[in-house]
C-alpha cells in the first residue's frame, strides 16, 4: 500500500491517514492477507525508517522526492517503490489516492488498485490563479488520467467521485466507503451535551472555515451559550491568520477554541463533547469526519456538495445547506443547538446507518475482494528500464 499513513502512532493528519491507519490492521486480520507493507513517503519529518504494526503489517517511511515531482512524474519515488516491491514481492499494489501516490502505485510493475480520495485535479483547477498554477493543474489532470487508465481496479468512495471520473477508468470498478475505527462507534449513544459545535479538518479555503466563522457569529447572537471548536492542521498560515483576525473583529475569540492538530484520543473527546459536527466546504468527496460523527451518534450540518448528500440525509441524520449560504448555515446551527432531543434522535439514526456502511470489518472484506479482482487482471507492465528509455528520448 502506498499513501499517507501516520508518522506517529495515533497522531492522524487528515482523512487519508485516518483511513489507512484504520484499514491496514483490519486487512492484516483477514485470513486471505499473508502480509501487508505500507510505503509512507516523508520529507524529513519521520522519526523512524520502519515500524511494525502487527505480526502481518509493517510500514516503511521512505524519504520522498521533494522537487520537480510533477515534471519528472515522481521518477525517484517510483524507483524506491519498485526497489521495495522487488524485495516484498506483492501480489497487488494499492495506491491510496489518484494523485502522485496513485501514480507511483500504478507504475510499480505489479497489478494495482487505487482508491479515489478526493479529486485533486478539480481542486487544483478551482484554486489555480496564475499561469504557473494553471499549467500545474493541466499536468495534474494528465497524471490522473494516466492513473485511472493503468489501474486494474479503481475504488470509488462515493457516487459523486465515480461519476466525475468513471469514463476515464479502463479496468474494474467498485464502490467501497471509507472505514471508521471502532473507537468512534463506541462513543454512541450520545449523551446530552452543552451547546457546542465541532469543525475538524484541514484549515484551507476549500473547507471555508471563514464562512463558518461568519455564520457562527449570527448563531452566537441567537444562542449566547454556543461554542465552536476548530480542530485540525493549518498548512496555510495566511488563511489561519485571516480566520483568527475575523474572529477578533467579530468579538468571538472567547467562544471559539483553536485546538490545532489533535491525536485520535483528543478527536474522539471533542466529538463526544459536541452537540453536532459542522462542515461548510465548497467541495468534498466523502469527508471522514462525517462518517466518524455518524458512528459516534452525532448529527452533521454540512454543505450540499460532492458526495456529502450521499452521507447526510437531510432532516434524518443531519441538515444540509447550500455551499456559501452563511445565513442558512447559521439557522441550521441555531436550530440544532436549541433542540437537544432532535440532535439525539438524528444522531441515533446516523449511528445505525454508519454500522452498515462504515464498519471496518465490512470495508476490509470488500477491499480484499477488490485485491482478488486486481490479481486476476493482466495489465501491460512497463519496466524501470523501459521507463528510463522513454524519459531519455
Amino acid at each position: 500500500m502506498i499513501g499517507a499513513y501516520p508518522l506517529e502512532p495515533d497522531v492522524v493528519n487528515g482523512g487519508i491517514e485516518s483511513v489507512t491507519s484504520t484499514l491496514v490492521p483490519a486487512l492484516a486480520e483477514n485470513d486471505d492477507i499473508e502480509r501487508i507493507t505500507v510505503v509512507r513517503y516523508h520529507y524529513g519529518d519521520a522519526t523512524t525508517d520502519y515500524r511494525r504494526i502487527g505480526p502481518k503489517a509493517e510500514v516503511y517511511y521512505v524519504r520522498g522526492q521533494s522537487c520537480f515531482r510533477m515534471l519528472t512524474r515522481s521518477f525517484l519515488d517510483v524507483r524506491k517503490a519498485r526497489k521495495l516491491a522487488a524485495h516484498t514481492k506483492p501480489d497487488v499494489v494499492h495506491g491510496q489516492e489518484i494523485g502522485c501516490f496513485g501514480d507511483v502505485a500504478t507504475r510499480c510493475g505489479h497489478r494495482s488498485v487505487v482508491t479515489i480520495h478526493g479529486l485533486p485535479h478539480v481542486e487544483s483547477r478551482m484554486s489555480a490563479r496564475s499561469l504557473r498554477e494553471r499549467l500545474r493543474s493541466g499536468s495534474m489532470e494528465r497524471m490522473i488520467r494516466r492513473v485511472l487508465r493503468r489501474a486494474a481496479v479503481v475504488i470509488s468512495i462515493s457516487e459523486y467521485d465515480a461519476g466525475q471520473v468513471g469514463q476515464l477508468i479502463r479496468g474494474g470498478k467498485t464502490s467501497i466507503a471509507n472505514p471508521t475505527a471502532p473507537e468512534f462507534f463506541a462513543l454512541a449513544p450520545s449523551l446530552p451535551t452543552e451547546p457546542r459545535l465541532l469543525f475538524a479538518g484541514v484549515m484551507t479555503p476549500r473547507k471555508n472555515v471563514l464562512g463558518l466563522v461568519n455564520a457562527f457569529a449570527i448563531t452566537h447572537r441567537r444562542v449566547p451559550d454556543a461554542r465552536l471548536v476548530i480542530a485540525g492542521p493549518q498548512p496555510d498560515p495566511c488563511y489561519a491568520d485571516t480566520v483568527r483576525d475575523r474572529l477578533s473583529a467579530l468579538g468571538l475569540r472567547h467562544c471559539v477554541d483553536f485546538v490545532g492538530l489533535v491525536d485520535n484520543c483528543r478527536l474522539r473527546s471533542e466529538i463526544a463533547a459536541a452537540r453536532a459536527v459542522v462542515l461548510f466546504s465548497h467541495e468534498e468527496t466523502a469527508p471522514t469526519l462525517i462518517a466518524q460523527a455518524m458512528a459516534a451518534g452525532k448529527p452533521v450540518i454540512a454543505s450540499r456538495v460532492g458526495g456529502v448528500p450521499e452521507m447526510v440525509c437531510h432532516g434524518e441524520t443531519g441538515l444540509l445547506v447550500d455551499a456559501g449560504d452563511e445565513g442558512a448555515l447559521a439557522a441550521r446551527m441555531s436550530a440544532l443547538l436549541s433542540n437537544q432531543a432532535w440532535c439525539l434522535q438524528m444522531g441515533q439514526r446516523g449511528h445505525e446507518i454508519a454500522l452498515n456502511r462504515f464498519s471496518v470489518d465490512a470495508v476490509a472484506r470488500r477491499t480484499v475482494a477488490a485485491y482478488r479482482a486486481a490479481a486476476s487482471h493482466h495489465p501491460e507492465v512497463v519496466s524501470e528500464e523501459q521507463e528510463e528509455r522513454m524519459w531519455s528520448r
